[in-house]
């Protein structure tokens, strides 16, 4: 393996300039071809280092160790081929607000790779999206992350080259208050995933089968059904319409299908904290607790106005954080994929009760 790297920007030629995406144009050309006496902002340029420096921070760092590898996910006694950083999810990484963070990201990839730290306020050069904000990582390479943390909230981490987020190559960032407002007893952080990687086919495989577009699909307009790895007529009216296109075998909560549910164990009257975090990347999500109300007190990181609710509805790469009451007993946590008549499906167990099913009825989910 390479030693790690600041990777410097690739220069980029007229005929290549043409050839890019819109969506990278801008920022590719300005990281290429600046001249020395150019007045516009680079990545890596003098003025975010300067102004990185002036955020000052508390001086503490937390080192962290990503690599990015092939591995097999266990769905229910099933194995799935992907890729990881490690594990689905990764190993949750955690800091105090204003605390530095030096992740050294190994790529043990075929292909490049990037991490990209989802929410947070940081340095360009630092916020891993390839190729706009500093080249990928090549496959055998390594590319050390090194930025403030400057607010607390619930964040989390993953690619942004190609199609890898819908492989299992994300974590949750969670950035402690030093001055935390809320009082609970506990804590659980819950990443929910619209998962086929290794079972139906690969993310760059349902690329291409989207790439080939709906044609032939004439009078079947309000039919629901799949067809290979698309969907016709998931929609939802809380989304606009539009409730995807990807057909998803299964929906996951931390990594675990419905059959081999992921399970939070607590105590009657505890309050716990849930940090929901959605890494789908073609499914909204309704969150509830069978039997629950959500006092939320943050959204994508940031505190607001508590409110009480029945239920969540989590667009992807948003994030919610809730407070809970424990009721006595077992409870279904039930994330149902909007408009695609599916779920994930979890337990909170305060109690040596029956479990209940993945089809267990939610009335907070209708409310």
């Amino acid at each position: 393996m390479s030693p790690v790297t600041r990777l410097s920007t690739v220069g980029v030629s007229r005929r290549t300039f043409l050839a890019l995406g819109v969506g990278t144009v801008t920022a590719v050309a300005l990281a290429s071809c600046a001249s020395p006496d150019a007045t516009w902002v680079l990545p890596d340029g003098r003025q975010v280092s300067r102004t990185e420096r002036r955020r000052g921070g508390t001086g503490r760092v937390t080192t962290a160790t990503v690599t990015a590898a092939a591995t097999s996910l266990d769905l229910a006694g099933k194995p799935a081929s992907t890729w990881a950083f490690g594990s689905v999810p990764a190993p949750v990484i955690r800091l105090g607000a204003g605390d530095t963070l030096k992740a050294t990201v190994h790529n043990e990839l075929p292909d490049d790779t990037s991490v990209h730290w989802h929410g947070l306020a940081l340095r360009n050069d630092m916020d891993g999206v390839a190729p706009v904000t500093q080249p990928p990582i090549a496959s055998g390479a390594a590319f050390e992350y090194e930025f403030i943390a400057p607010d607390p909230g619930t964040y989390w981490f993953h690619p942004h080259v190609g199609v890898q987020l819908d492989r299992g190559l994300y974590g949750a960032l969670i950035v402690e208050d030093p001055a935390e407002p809320l009082a609970y007893d506990d804590e659980w952080v819950v990443i929910l995933d619209d998962w086929l990687d290794g079972v139906t086919a690969t993310p760059d495989d349902v690329l291409t089968e989207l790439s080939r577009g709906m044609g032939g699909m004439d009078g079947m307009d309000g039919m629901f059904m799949r067809m290979g790895n698309t969907l016709m007529g998931a929609t939802s009216d809380a989304l606009g319409g539009d409730a995807g296109d990807v057909y998803y075998p299964h929906y996951l909560i931390n990594g675990k299908p419905v059959a081999d549910p992921a399970q939070f164990v607590g105590t009657p009257g505890q309050r716990v904290r849930i940090r929901l975090i959605n890494a789908g990347s073609d499914t909204a999500f309704r969150v509830a607790i069978g039997g629950h109300t959500l006092t939320v007190t943050h959204t994508d990181g940031f505190p607001v106005d508590p409110v009480e609710f029945d239920s969540v509805l989590m667009g992807m790469g948003e994030r919610y954080d809730v407070l809970v009451t424990l009721g006595d007993g077992a409870f279904p946590l039930v994330a149902q994929a909007e408009g695609k008549r599916d779920r994930g499906f979890a337990i909170v167990r305060t109690a040596e009760a029956a479990a209940p099913t993945p089809d267990a009825d939610i009335p907070e989910l209708s409310s």
